[in-house]
């Protein structure tokens, strides 16, 4: 018997992992994770009902999760049906890190999936607008704080180089992050950078009314951070020449148009300011992507169908670019809209991008 796993046993493992994976979301999202490794050990297990005490949680509904978990090889449980997390696996599980945050994107992403495929459909629309995946902005701003918020200021703001680490401490600049979301990016760089001042921008309502609502650690309000609902392809004319520093975070290929907000963002950067854009790794050659990312290459082409591809073709003249764009599409429209010398940044704290960063000369 070939040891070769056949077509229908890796389509039915596929839909054994969706299942547990969407359980795996779950679980973090109750804080069940964190919660039995609290109370549990391979030496003293634990029934669900203690689990379901901790977590506030209804006994029957974390039996359930429970034994779905231990089936799924998540967690363990012996004979007597008592449950433990391995010693090993406590950090990867109960910490909300990149991994296990990455199981809450299939509900957000499969909110439109009939719109979606209509939108394959020769005759059908172009895309998807953002408002149709009400849940996605919250899903995004969990997951940018997962991939980001230990490594912005210590390893991305030093690696753009041009002195930006520098001229943040001792102020008196100006700094847009396009595309802003829910404003994680900015309000982090506004509260560690108090003598600079932050915009964040996005086009989305939700989003910035989301952003507005954020505050210092201590609950005080910003006085160095603004937020501003705008298109990116046609910012406020009185910005030309005004920012020091522009920052993208995973916004730029979203973009019907990205041609005409680097375009826009070459134009509001000061002589000699930095563009430094974050985007999603990708060679733009499948193969080539294939052959060195592994099953992360399989993840980010499907949520570029899911959201990123279809949220960029949205009308006629959209360039469609797709999360995995890639690093030779990148630099080839970024020369194109002005940025002439590109550097292309390694950021191996970040596990799923790469930066490019430009100077205006």
């Amino acid at each position: 018997m070939s040891s070769k796993m056949s077509m229908k046993e890796k389509l039915f493992n596929l839909s054994v992992s969706n299942i547990v994976s969407n359980a795996v979301n779950i679980g973090n999202r109750l804080n069940l994770f964190s919660k039995l490794a609290e109370i549990s050990s391979e030496k003293n297990p634990v029934l669900p009902e203690q689990l379901a005490e901790a977590a506030g949680c209804k006994e029957r509904y974390v039996r359930e999760w429970m034994n779905c978990m231990a089936c799924g090889e998540i967690i363990e449980v012996n004979e007597e049906e008592k449950f433990w997390i391995k010693e090993e696996n406590v950090e990867d599980l109960a910490n909300n890190g990149f991994e296990v945050v990455s199981n809450g994107m299939i509900a957000p992403l499969l909110e439109p999936a009939d719109d979606l495929i209509e939108c394959f459909k020769k005759d059908g629309p172009y895309g998807l607008e953002y408002s149709q995946f009400s849940k996605f902005q919250s899903f995004m701003g969990v997951m940018s704080k997962a991939l980001h918020e230990k490594h912005v200021i210590p390893d991305m703001i030093p690696a753009i180089g041009h002195g930006i680490s520098e001229k943040l401490e001792s102020g008196g600049i100006r700094v847009l992050d396009v595309g802003c979301g829910g404003g994680f990016h900015s309000s982090l760089l506004a509260e560690r950078y108090p003598k600079s001042h932050f915009v964040g921008l996005d086009i989305g309502s939700d989003a910035i009314q989301q952003a507005k609502e954020r505050r210092l650690k201590s609950g005080e309000p910003f006085n160095n951070l603004e937020f501003i609902q705008c298109d990116a392809g046609k910012m406020p004319e009185i910005w030309t020449d005004s920012f020091d520093l522009v920052l993208i975070f995973d916004a730029c290929h979203d973009q019907c148009r990205p041609d005409l907000c680097i375009q826009e963002i070459h134009r509001v950067l000061k002589p000699n300011g930095v563009f430094a854009m974050v985007e999603v790794l990708g060679s733009s050659n499948v193969f080539t992507d294939k052959a060195t990312m592994g099953p992360l290459a399989a993840m980010m082409y499907g949520c570029s169908m899911f959201h990123c591809l279809p949220v960029g073709s949205n009308c006629q003249s959209a360039l469609c670019m797709g999360a995995m764009w890639g690093r030779k599409r990148a630099v080839e429209l970024l020369n194109k809209c002005g940025f002439k010398e590109v550097q292309i940044v390694d950021t191996p704290f970040f596990p799923i991008n790469l930066m490019y960063c430009s100077q205006k000369i």
